[in-house]
């Protein structure tokens, strides 16, 4: 029965157009699919293209992925295996080449009908593109950050929903706050009492209907002051004309 639910598990994971694999009930490696394999060199007779129980250690795969990832991915695998849950986690796999890419990884219990865990399948999906536009949108953002820092001028970034996003040096230095404690203030607290209803509107307008405007309002320093300012407020649209900014 065992040796007909492996060939099975096998002949399935083969089939799908992704790289899986399935590991013993402690968690052993046992096998990875066609696709899995050549994407590591594994030899032809490697146990692991075969499905041979090699009685591996719970962690044995753990050797191929980037040395910066394998402390978080034995932690989360130690925990599926503990609680018998499924879990998921991102990390470099090493290829043929001796290059990473990066992958999420799912895995999931097979259980018989009393319950017990006969081996756990896992899926790995290459997210290498969208990881890669991660890391280029966030240096986009600190170099846009870095650019906004050196302008003289107060300049905040709110979201569609009027959350803070950020605020430069010059306005935190005026506000007299740190980054985090201008995002957790709610809206209005630097507006002079005298026009916050009218500011309130003007923004409620522009954010129901983004378009550019401006507006002068009195905004109290960190000591309690208060100084005029000719405020504009530019929305940035994405490609379908949301606003996002």
């Amino acid at each position: 029965m065992a040796e007909s639910l492996d060939a099975q598990l096998r002949a399935t994971l083969n089939m799908i157009p992704a790289y899986t694999w399935y590991a013993t009930q402690s968690g052993g490696l046992i096998f990875v699919n066609e696709r899995a394999a050549d994407y590591g060199g594994l030899p032809s007779d490697h146990p692991l293209r075969h499905g041979t129980d090699t009685s591996a250690a719970w962690d044995s795969h753990i050797p191929f992925l980037h040395p910066e990832d394998q402390e978080e991915t034995r932690r989360v695998w130690s925990e599926c295996l503990r609680t018998g849950r499924p879990g998921e986690v991102r990390f470099r796999i090493r290829n043929a080449e001796g290059n990473y890419r990066w992958f999420l990884s799912r895995a999931e219990p097979l259980r018989a009908n009393d319950g017990t865990i006969l081996y756990w399948i896992g899926i790995n999906l290459d997210i290498e593109e969208q990881e890669e536009l991660t890391k280029a949108l966030r240096t986009s953002e600190e170099e846009l950050r870095q650019m906004l820092d050196l302008a003289p001028q107060i300049i905040g970034v709110l979201g569609p929903r009027r959350e803070r996003l950020y605020a430069n040096r010059v306005a935190l230095a005026y506000y007299g706050v740190t980054l985090e404690e201008w995002r957790q203030r709610s809206f209005g607290p630097e507006v002079h009492p005298d026009d916050f209803e009218r500011v309130r509107a003007s923004i409620d307008r522009s954010v129901a209907n983004p378009v550019a405007y401006e507006s002068e309002m009195r905004l109290r320093k960190g000591d309690g002051t208060y100084r005029w300012f000719l405020v504009r407020y530019n929305p940035l649209r994405d490609d379908q004309g949301q606003l996002i900014r």
